[in-house]
């Protein structure tokens, strides 16, 4: 019975370190959803990633893959800091204050991508500005925007990256949706994922010999 008390906790810390370690691992990468069933048409994703202050704001970048819905026929148009393809991945750097990626896509279903963050993480000058990740939705004429956002500029949804203010520390990813037909959530890393099957593997042999 001891032994199997023992166990018992044993899996369950270790069901608790996973769980723990998802949440404080699942910081850099976001997944995205936007379900444009009720938009119609062709229309416009609008992707930017801006820094709060030029110059203040440490050198960062976003990188967007994984993308499920979209043509990669499609237009796109790209201001300032932006590279790559729908193929490799963009790539939307905040060294200028507006960069944006206008992407061509076809409405009528789920949109879906991830976004993951990098750069420097603190910033020396002890100044908190970060850099503002937004996603907006517009019709084929950039006339209407779409999504029935809550947001005053009406994006879908959005993520803050503020870096540490003293070295040694971490930032700070927040990140939030506008709108009902978008969602925005962490990505587990691998190492999370490992912590947890190993979590549940322990419960599951508990649970044997304890039968």
């Amino acid at each position: 019975m001891l032994a199997n008390i023992l166990t018992l906790r044993t899996a369950a810390a270790a069901l608790a370190l996973a769980f723990g370690s998802t949440a404080a691992l699942a910081d850099t990468t976001l997944a995205v959803t936007i379900d444009t069933s009720l938009f119609g048409g062709a229309g416009w994703l609008d992707f930017q990633y801006n820094p709060g202050t030029l110059g203040v704001s440490p050198a960062t970048s976003v990188t967007l893959s994984g993308f499920q819905g979209f043509d990669a026929n499609a237009a796109v148009e790209t201001t300032s800091q932006v590279s790559g393809s729908l193929a490799s991945g963009y790539v939307i750097r905040n060294g200028e204050n507006f960069n944006s990626l206008f992407h061509a896509v076809n409405f009528g279903g789920v949109l879906s991508f991830n976004v993951t963050f990098s750069g420097d993480n603190v910033n020396l000058s002890g100044a908190a500005d970060g850099s503002d990740f937004a996603v907006y939705a517009f019709n084929a004429g950039v006339t209407t925007d779409l999504g029935n956002s809550t947001a005053a500029d009406k994006r879908l949804v959005s993520a803050m990256w503020t870096p540490a203010a003293a070295a040694g520390g971490t930032g700070v990813l927040s990140y939030q949706s506008h709108a009902a037909v978008a969602t925005i959530s962490a990505v587990p890393e691998p190492s999370s994922w490992l912590m947890v099957g190993i979590g549940a593997m322990l419960v599951a042999g508990a649970a044997r010999r304890r039968a």
